[in-house]
């Protein structure tokens, strides 16, 4: 009797102030089998981060340093096994950053 495994699909949490950043990374992580999540709001995230099992919390550029500070706190203090990245450059080194941190 052959054995079957089943492949964990990884989420990720992307958060921007801009509705058409998140729908161009949403595109492309759910290209490379990834289960992305998405928010413009500071409470909506946490409410994710605190129900669902978010494997990365992905953070563009758009986003406060401020909003930064309140997600890396609430890991902290939550110790939630979520990893967090914060995405500076363009599109090219998303999927980079992604499996890096994932990686880790």
């Amino acid at each position: 009797m052959e054995e079957i495994q089943t492949v964990k699909t990884q989420t990720v949490l992307v958060v921007a102030r801009h509705d058409y950043l998140l729908s161009n990374i949403e595109k492309l992580l759910q290209g490379q089998g990834f289960n992305v999540l998405c928010s413009t709001q500071d409470e909506e995230v946490l409410k994710m981060l605190k129900s669902e099992p978010i494997d990365l919390l992905f953070v563009g550029g758009s986003v406060e340093p401020n909003s930064k500070t309140v997600f890396t706190s609430f890991l902290a203090h939550n110790d939630l096994p979520t990893r967090y990245v914060e995405h500076y450059g363009g599109p090219a080194t998303i999927l980079t950053e992604v499996r890096e941190a994932l990686a880790q």
